[in-house]
């Protein structure tokens, strides 16, 4: 009951709460925008609708399982399971970049010990990073030495999964070309509206906190650790975006419905 009367108590945070919530979202979708602007056939709209059901998603599913539907549904848009596959690694890596930027600064300085999860995201960084800059010259040389040195069957199969890798990597290269810069800071002011938000939140239930909670959070989401409080804020986020869901599907379907031809 105390737990009820508190939040009561201090309903004021619950304006900061939403607004820094709202802003942290503008920044993802952002991030998620600037991937796809370029796409053919995609409308704002389009775009936002599918921030919204997708992150409805990504909430409601634990482990970040739902980006397996994120796939599917840009795949469903697009025409291309490479673009659904693509965005997702794009998407995940600044917004892990932008994360450990946060928090690795603060373990190091505190000379607290790098927590486990985060050190693994962080190895996982940097195996993309170098797979990403070392495979243009990497493909140039196995691409020669294939041609050159072996007239396999063998060798034949090789270089026609080197072309496939090439075509992904060149993809890859027209998604974010420009606009990297654009992309890591939309994540990085997209978790530190995150970090405000869920300040806010902990405050109106007059419990405190700081980046060791944050990164307990963030933990909870990855390891499937419980967190209470994290667990109440995600249903706030995941309430929040079923109505956004709701409502943006009820605009496009008034628009499908508006845009189909009438019978003479």
């Amino acid at each position: 009951m105390s737990f009820y009367l508190n939040f009561g108590l201090n309903t004021v945070f619950l304006g900061p709460v939403l607004f820094f919530f709202a802003l942290a979202h503008v920044f993802k979708f952002t991030r998620f925008y600037l991937v796809l602007m370029e796409e053919k056939g995609l409308s704002f709209f389009d775009v936002l609708f599918l921030y919204v059901r997708t992150t409805f998603v990504n909430l409601i599913i634990p482990f970040k399982l739902g980006e397996l539907y994120r796939i599917w549904a840009v795949k469903r848009m697009t025409g291309l399971l490479k673009t659904g596959i693509l965005l997702v690694v794009i998407d995940r890596f600044f917004d892990t970049l932008a994360l450990l930027a946060i928090t690795l600064p603060f373990e190091v300085l505190t000379a607290r010990g790098a927590d486990t999860v985060l050190m693994l995201l962080f190895a996982g960084l940097i195996l993309l990073f170098f797979c990403y800059f070392f495979f243009t010259p990497t493909y140039r040389y196995l691409n020669k030495y294939l041609i050159m040195k072996k007239r396999s069957q063998r060798a034949m199969t090789l270089l026609a999964a080197l072309d496939n890798a090439n075509s992904w990597h060149s993809f890859l290269r027209k998604l974010i070309r420009g606009r990297s810069p654009l992309v890591f800071l939309s994540s990085l002011l997209g978790w530190g509206m995150e970090f405000a938000a869920m300040k806010a939140f902990f405050t109106a239930f007059g419990l405190d906190f700081g980046i060791d909670e944050f990164i307990r959070y963030i933990n909870s989401i990855l390891s499937g650790e419980k967190s209470s409080m994290g667990t109440v804020y995600n249903i706030m986020g995941s309430g929040i975006f079923l109505i956004l869901t709701v409502v943006f599907f009820a605009v496009w379907h008034s628009e499908k419905k508006g845009a189909a031809p009438t019978k003479a």
